[in-house]
């Protein structure tokens, strides 16, 4: 058995709220360097700090497609066997009990394809509509003129997608491979301006219009039959919590509500 992780990297551990700057990158090292088949592969937007360079294969890629862009690149540079247990994680997740590792490799087993840590919002997804995106980027793009050309045909019909957010997902190489990689925007990230005349960072346009294209591919290829949660509550379960873009604070808001959805999504 082969379990490859693939990390996004950006943070690593350097942001407010941390009690130890290099929790998560210490524990990951100690998580490679007691199990055998488990390695580690850094796709990062920037020069790593020692820490990672001295300790874990990585590799520097342009600062393109947030998560998803990294870890496609990521995944291509490795280009993993399809029996390979792959795991992606932002480098800004808090982590409680890396017992999700068995629970998720069980579930693949069995026949799920895709495992995300909190449930998270489902979309509408009509993709020969105009992109949110598109009306910041002063466009009319649809959903579909952001997907990558050799993935365009999937995009179809309308469908109600269930989404899982690229702050963590579990997965095999046969599937990264059935549904043509990720999707992300191949373009890097630029200002939009608001209603009000503000200017501010796509970021969220950018990492949304990826999330809800490749939640779009989950969802159609393997059906919600084979999709599945570690927890019903956004960004956090018992085993990882997402901070969100260095924030380790959840929002206290209907954000941190469970979600009411089917038993059977949660592992």
């Amino acid at each position: 058995m082969k379990i490859q992780f693939i990390i996004c990297g950006w943070w690593f551990d350097k942001f407010d709220g941390k009690t130890d700057q290099t929790a998560f990158i210490k524990s990951l090292l100690e998580l490679k360097n007691y199990n055998k088949s488990v390695e580690v592969f850094w796709a990062c937007h920037k020069e790593p700090p020692t820490i990672v360079s001295e300790n874990f294969e990585y590799e520097v890629y342009e600062n393109i497609g947030l998560e998803w862009g990294a870890y496609d690149k990521g995944f291509n540079t490795l280009s993993p066997d399809d029996e390979t247990f792959l795991f992606f994680i932002q480098d800004d997740m808090v982590i409680y009990d890396w017992d999700f590792i068995n629970i998720c490799i069980s579930a693949i087993q069995s026949g799920i394809a895709v495992i995300g840590n909190g449930f998270n919002y489902p979309y509408e997804l009509a993709p020969l509509t105009e992109a949110r995106l598109s009306y910041w980027l002063k466009n009319t793009n649809t959903w579909k003129d952001y997907v990558r050309k050799e993935n365009k045909q999937l995009f179809t019909e309308n469908i109600n997608c269930l989404s899982i957010r690229g702050s963590f997902l579990a997965t095999k190489g046969k599937y990264i491979r059935e549904i043509g990689g990720f999707e992300y925007i191949d373009r890097p990230l630029e200002k939009g301006v608001k209603e009000d005349g503000s200017s501010f960072l796509l970021i969220d346009p950018y990492g949304n219009t990826a999330l809800y294209l490749n939640a779009y591919k989950f969802t159609k290829i393997f059906t919600p039959n084979r999709m599945r949660w570690l927890s019903n509550t956004y960004r956090r379960s018992k085993w990882m919590t997402e901070c969100g873009r260095g924030n380790i604070d959840l929002p206290q808001d209907s954000q941190t509500q469970p979600f009411n959805v089917p038993p059977n999504f949660i592992l």
